[in-house]
Order: C-alpha cells, then structure tokens, then sequence
C-alpha cells in the first residue's frame, strides 16, 4: 500500500508539473493498456495516454493542474482538481474530478475525468459561446 500512495503521488505531482519534456514520466507510472476518458477523449493504451496530453499542451497556452483534494477507496482514487490556462483573451478554469485506478503492480490502470465542459468550457468560446449561454438560459427557464 505504501508503494501505491507513492506512485500516486508521484503521478498527481507530474500532472501538477505538466510539460511536454516531461511526459516520458508517465512511462513508469501507467500500465501499458491505460484507460483515459475525459469530455473529449476516450483512448486506450500509454503511448495514446501521452498524445492526449501533448495535444493539450501544444494547443493550450499556459495550462496548470493544481491538485485541490485526494480521497481513496482501496487502489483506487478521487481527485479534485483545478486546471487554470489562457484562452480567448483571458485566464480560464475547469474544476474537475478524477477516478484513477491501480492495477496489482501498483501502476494506473483507468483515469477518468469527469468535468461540465458546457459551463466550463463551450460558453467561453467567442461567438458560438453566446449561443451556448442562451441556450443555457432557456433550458434553466424550463426545468
């Protein structure tokens, strides 16, 4: 168990120090065939894993993970999160959770991100973000 909890912290440290010359990181933390899922992703396996997060860096101007709290439930574990980056002219957060998952050698099995990518995200765009607001608006007049 001791082991675990340093590989997580090793693997939640690395996210809060996210750069591209670092990726190779993950290389020791995650299992080969490592589930990510996210509002915008759904991939399998480590090299896969890697590309998703050198996307995000190469296509994100400033992106910085912070991780708020962590509670865990045998191999796996919480993690709230808060990811601030520049876009559209100005500083953005998403606030999120994840539920990442050891597999018997300790390494990660599964991540899942779970986070509003309509509020936090799609009404921020210049433009269309309006019309996703509006919407927005018109769905809270009906519930």
């Amino acid at each position: 168990m001791i082991i675990n909890k340093k590989k997580i912290t090793k693997y939640l440290s690395l996210f809060e120090n996210l750069e591209v010359s670092n990726l190779s990181k993950f290389d020791n933390l995650v299992d080969k065939n490592i589930v990510f899922v996210d509002p915008f992703n759904n991939t399998i396996g480590k090299e896969n894993f890697k590309n998703v997060f050198k996307k995000s860096l190469e296509n994100v101007n400033s992106p910085k993970f912070k991780v708020l709290n962590v509670i865990s439930k045998k191999e796996v574990y919480y993690i709230k999160w808060k990811m601030t980056y520049k876009a559209f002219g100005k500083k953005q957060e998403i606030i999120g959770l994840s539920e990442v998952g050891l597999n018997h050698k300790g390494l990660i099995k599964f991540h899942y991100d779970y986070w509003d990518s309509f509020t936090q995200f799609y009404v921020k765009i210049p433009i269309i973000g309006k019309f996703f607001s509006t919407f927005l608006m018109f769905m809270k007049t009906k519930i």
